[in-house]
């Protein structure tokens, strides 16, 4: 008799129907699955691995974004537009990744380690220690990748995370930081011009290590979109604004600022929430604001605060 074949089911990555005769397992290395993993350590790895588990490690993060973006855009899925996701695994370890310039599309962007919440060994950190440099910078657009357990990181003038345009796209449990010698304030602590679609939830701006050098803005929006985006239960610091949105914003809608904490961090904030938007109709509710002038709004400022506690006096 001609041995039974022998079939793996892999929690996350397999599905019953695998365990068909003939069939491969869902997964990466081979499988029939369209996705693809990719692990990332910048002491054990290598510019040369293939990443597909940690003794083949490769050693920066743009290395596997390079990877993916190859492997996902290859013919068969362009030709039948198949909106494949993948993974990267970033190990913590005692030496920060190198500031992005590009990001990956419909991908998870996994931190393993320590809580990002705090400096030092053991966390996941994506931009340099000191000095000025962004912890990511990128003008192509970015739809559909998620960040979870990151800090990001910059130093004078720069950005911890600065983008164009991003669309449907999720950071949970994600820092937005000053490096620990950054001669000056940041620029910001993330900025985009067009987000749609997006959350940010359980997010956190503080400053590494160097006290009283928050980032000029915590969170802004330069362009013309901020519509159906959720920010949950984050604390938003800033020193010039906690939260601010460019006149240039002509569609705000859909979009909630929901339980944040917003504006001192380690030093003063001038106004919590700066709110140029020409239309729409952004909504903070629940949220605690302390400034010096907690809410600067454009367009219809009373009816968008919701229930919200700024320096210890209720908003009506």
């Amino acid at each position: 008799m001609p041995k039974s074949p022998t079939h793996i089911l892999r929690t996350g990555s397999a599905y019953l129907a695998d365990l068909v005769d003939g069939q491969a397992v869902y997964g990466y290395p081979g499988g029939d699955y369209l996705g693809r993993q990719y692990y990332v350590n910048n002491v054990t790895g290598s510019s040369g691995g293939d990443g597909s588990d940690w003794e083949n490690a490769m050693d920066e993060v743009s290395t596997a974004i390079t990877a993916w973006e190859a492997y996902r855009a290859s013919s068969v899925f362009v030709t039948n537009n198949t909106m494949v996701r993948g993974q990267i695994f970033i190990q913590a370890t005692a030496t920060e990744y190198t500031a992005l310039t590009a990001l990956p599309l419909y991908c998870d962007v996994i931190g393993l380690g320590a809580d990002p919440r705090g400096n030092g060994d053991g966390l996941v950190q994506i931009g340099a220690a000191t000095g000025t440099g962004d912890g990511v910078d990128v003008s192509s657009t970015v739809r559909g990748t998620n960040f979870y357990n990151i800090q990001f990181q910059a130093g004078q003038n720069s950005y911890s995370f600065r983008g164009t345009n991003f669309f449907r796209c999720r950071w949970e449990n994600c820092v937005f930081a000053t490096n620990g010698s950054p001669v000056g304030r940041p620029a910001a602590g993330f900025s985009a011009a067009i987000c749609s679609g997006n959350v940010w939830k359980d997010c956190h701006w503080i400053t590494a290590s160097s006290i009283g050098t928050d980032a000029l803005v915590g969170f802004q929006i330069t362009g013309s979109h901020f519509h159906n985006c959720l920010v949950e239960n984050c604390h938003i610091a800033g020193s010039t604004a906690g939260v601010e949105i460019a006149g240039a914003c002509i569609n705000g809608f859909g979009s909630i600022f929901r339980e944040c904490y917003i504006g001192w961090g380690s030093s003063t904030c001038a106004i919590g929430v700066d709110d140029n938007a020409t239309a729409g109709h952004i909504i903070f509710a629940g949220c605690y604001v302390f400034a010096t002038d907690s809410f600067d709004m454009v367009n219809n400022g009373a009816g968008r605060i919701i229930g919200c506690t700024a320096a210890n006096a209720f908003e009506t």
